[in-house]
């Protein structure tokens, strides 16, 4: 069996002002994969004539599908040492299926002591408008330091 290992991101090792950025296409079948996990059937997310009743003018994605598209982003600049203690978020704008988002994550602070490391985080879609903006506070205590290598089999 193939052993996998990760270079673990040390605390130590961040900045304020370091970033990843994250971007993927929201698919129908992503919109309703979600619904069927969330149990969110509401019909401004699954009917697309309910939805060209509303305010949107067409259905819409769910709000959580795309906050929880910022762990892609946060992956990648924390991972894989660390792990959401508070996230929170606002929707600016509604996100359709078929959008493409991009997610910046930033560090804003590195607290060395209590070994977290708040994140700022934007969402954009394909014409650059803002759909989203939040913050995580991480958790970087999630393994235990062995020169910087854990190995998952």
């Amino acid at each position: 069996m193939a052993v996998m290992q990760y270079e673990q991101k040390q605390i130590e090792s961040l900045s304020v002002g370091d970033f990843s950025l994250f971007t993927k296409t929201v698919s129908e079948p992503d919109v309703t994969l979600y619904g069927g996990i969330s149990a969110d059937f509401s019909p401004v997310y699954m009917n697309e004539q309910y939805g060209e009743e509303t305010r949107f003018g067409r259905r819409v994605a769910h709000p959580m599908l795309v906050g929880a598209m910022a762990g892609g982003a946060m992956f990648r600049l924390l991972s894989p040492s660390a792990y959401p203690v508070k996230r929170e978020f606002q929707m600016i704008a509604p996100v359709y299926p078929n959008d493409t988002i991009t997610i910046r994550a930033e560090v804003a602070s590195v607290d060395l002591e209590k070994k977290q490391v708040l994140v700022e985080f934007e969402a954009y879609n394909q014409k650059r408008e803002l759909v989203l903006s939040g913050t995580s506070l991480e958790g970087m205590d999630l393994m235990a330091t062995d020169g910087g290598k854990e190995e998952q089999q």
